[in-house]
């Protein structure tokens, strides 16, 4: 027998819709209160969530109210318009305010309401039970449309979301993940993909020989992306949404509840977006009010939402480059920027020790791909995060004024090197090296999905200073993902869907492929020889099942299995798709 796993319903109480105009904005009326009494007109709606407009229960009764209006002085019959004209309309448009076409209106027979509703002048309110029965797995909408005689006394919607119960042994949920089988990340582009597929990559880790056994592949999903604007009235950084992830964080319970209820982590990706503003240039000034107050926004809607935790990446800030080039309310790299914001935020999402990975809503994690933390070498090789600030002082490799092959210091490396030199700047200097930002993140996963060559690397050997401050080497390999992967597709016109060259294959020295600088095995092969425990894979797409009418296989479960192979596993693990395969998005390479 198929069970509810879960109930979301939706209360919309609407003024300004009706049934023959036009009005499509959906707008929340909450009665006031007065001694207890209702005041105002008559109200229809769920006890003890009148400011809500969307909830979660369990079971298949709903109990909503009518309550009396201010000085009624009549009996009120209502009656439930079940036209299948009205409510079809009123699903369309539910639909359209989501922003999301699943919705289907739930049949007639699968629910029960009251044939009227009375509620005498002499009563406060009276119960409305509404009953829900056997649905099948979907995601529906019933408009609760509430008439007197021709006028409409109340409007609200049931949100359902339907799931059958899982054969997932939830047991894996607080398993120890290895080199073999470490945690596995996926990041999804919200403008492409349906963040529910990546729920249904399912590992037998022994083979389908051992069904009892299987799990999701993926320990974490992260949407990607957020982004961090700079308000110009406010003067200070802020949380947009794009349509796309808006569209998800509108519609938790259909896209990332699923997802949670078989074990796995849902992230938010940060990432600047162009406007001269990013975590390495946040204003340290004036008491830090600019980075506490972007922490607090960051854990205020991590929690309104539900998700598990955040994920920085710190690419596209376009951070001014000179004096020249500062903005207002955006100065140059600030040292201490990223420290104090991730410090901010751990306190207000503290790790608590021997919490369970299961209870973990508290997850921090950065994709290492900006000038505030990166690499000892290369052209990125800032290291901020060493807290080696005698180095910078000193003027040594990269903060020299000239470095090794004749080129002169950057306008903005000079200036954060002479501020550090700076010592009225010393005591902000102090405080810093008690910030161990590697104790602080959950994880940090390399940015070598093109490159291959791992020029972020983690501390191993025998150095006393690492490149990012508290993690060692046995730090490392529990926090640190050496391998990560770009799985882009695009569409070939002679064999489907492939992985796009550049991001895939090793480039050949005759310049026909130009790719990444070492082949996938040797990734591999430095993340099992350094023990890491944790890997990437950026850009998860949806693989359709046909294209032109011809079947298509989907190449991820090759490479998931690749990917085993290459860390040691040697237990004939198998990676299936398992479920519906969900195409609400259009991605890139099919437009």
């Amino acid at each position: 027998m198929k069970l509810y796993k879960s109930f979301c319903i939706t209360m919309l109480f609407i003024s300004a819709l009706s049934f023959g105009c036009k009005e499509e904005t959906l707008t929340a009326e909450v009665p006031a209160v007065n001694n207890n009494q209702a005041v105002g007109e008559l109200q229809f709606v769920l006890p003890g969530a009148e400011n809500s407009i969307s909830h979660r229960l369990s079971g298949e009764e709903i109990i909503f109210e009518l309550r009396q209006g201010k000085n009624n002085s009549q009996d009120i019959i209502a009656e439930f318009d079940t036209s299948d004209e009205t409510l079809s309309d009123l699903t369309n448009k539910y639909a359209e305010f989501k922003g999301i076409s699943l919705y289907k209106l739930i049949d007639r027979s699968k629910y029960t309401l009251p044939e009227s509703v009375i509620l005498n002048k002499n009563q406060n309110s009276v119960s409305v039970p509404v009953k829900i029965n056997n649905l099948e797995k979907g995601t529906y909408v019933l408009p609760l449309v509430l008439k007197s005689g021709k006028d409409e006394i109340g409007l609200q919607f049931v949100e359902i979301v339907k799931s059958e119960d899982s054969d997932i042994d939830m047991s894996w949920v607080e398993r120890t993940p290895t080199v073999e089988e470490p945690r596995m990340v996926a990041i999804v582009e919200a403008a492409e993909n349906d963040l529910r597929n990546i729920g249904n990559y399912i590992l037998y880790p022994y083979g389908e020989s051992q069904p009892g056994k299987k799990r999701p592949l993926f320990d974490m999903a992260v949407i990607f992306s957020a982004n961090m604007n700079f308000d110009e009235f406010a003067c200070k950084p802020v949380l947009f949404y794009n349509d796309d992830v808006k569209r998800i964080l509108n519609n938790i319970d259909v896209f990332v509840r699923p997802l949670q209820e078989k074990g796995i982590k849902v992230l938010l990706s940060i990432m600047p977006n162009h406007q001269a503003i990013g975590f390495a240039n946040l204003d340290i000034s004036n008491d830090r009010m600019m980075i506490k107050e972007f922490a607090k926004d960051i854990y205020n809607d991590i929690k309104k939402y539900g998700l598990d935790g955040v994920m920085f990446d710190d690419e596209y800030a376009d951070y001014p480059e000179s004096i020249e080039s500062v903005q207002p309310g955006r100065p140059m790299i600030q040292m201490g920027s990223f420290h104090f914001l991730i410090k901010e935020l751990r306190n207000l999402m503290p790790f608590v020790e021997g919490q369970s990975w299961k209870d973990r809503t508290n997850i921090i994690t950065m994709y290492n791909i900006g000038l505030f933390s990166n690499a000892l070498v290369g052209e990125r090789g800032w290291c901020l995060f060493s807290n080696n600030f005698d180095d910078i002082k000193a003027g040594k490799n990269k903060w020299a004024d000239v470095d090794n092959y004749g080129n002169k210091i950057s306008e903005n490396r000079k200036a954060l090197r002479e501020w550090v030199r700076n010592p009225e700047n010393q005591s902000v200097l102090d405080e810093l090296s008690e910030i161990k930002v590697g104790e602080l993140l959950d994880y940090v996963w390399n940015a070598n999905y093109q490159r291959g060559d791992n020029y972020n690397q983690s501390a191993e050997g025998n150095a006393p200073v690492t490149w990012i401050a508290g993690m060692d080497a046995e730090v490392a390999k529990q926090k640190f993902g050496l391998a990560s992967f770009e799985m882009s597709l695009e569409i070939d016109p002679y064999i489907g869907i492939k992985h796009v060259t550049r991001f895939w294959e090793q480039s050949t020295p005759d310049g026909s492929i130009i790719g990444r600088t070492e082949s996938r095995a040797t990734t591999l092969s430095k993340q099992k020889n350094s023990k890491q425990t944790s890997m990437i894979m950026f850009n998860i797409q949806y693989v359709p099942d046909k294209w032109n009418d011809n079947l298509l296989t989907n190449i991820y479960l090759k490479d998931y299995t690749e990917f085993f192979r290459g860390l040691g596993n040697n237990n004939s693990p198998k990676v299936v798709f398992e479920g519906i395969n969900y195409d609400t998005m259009v991605p890139s390479y099919m437009r």
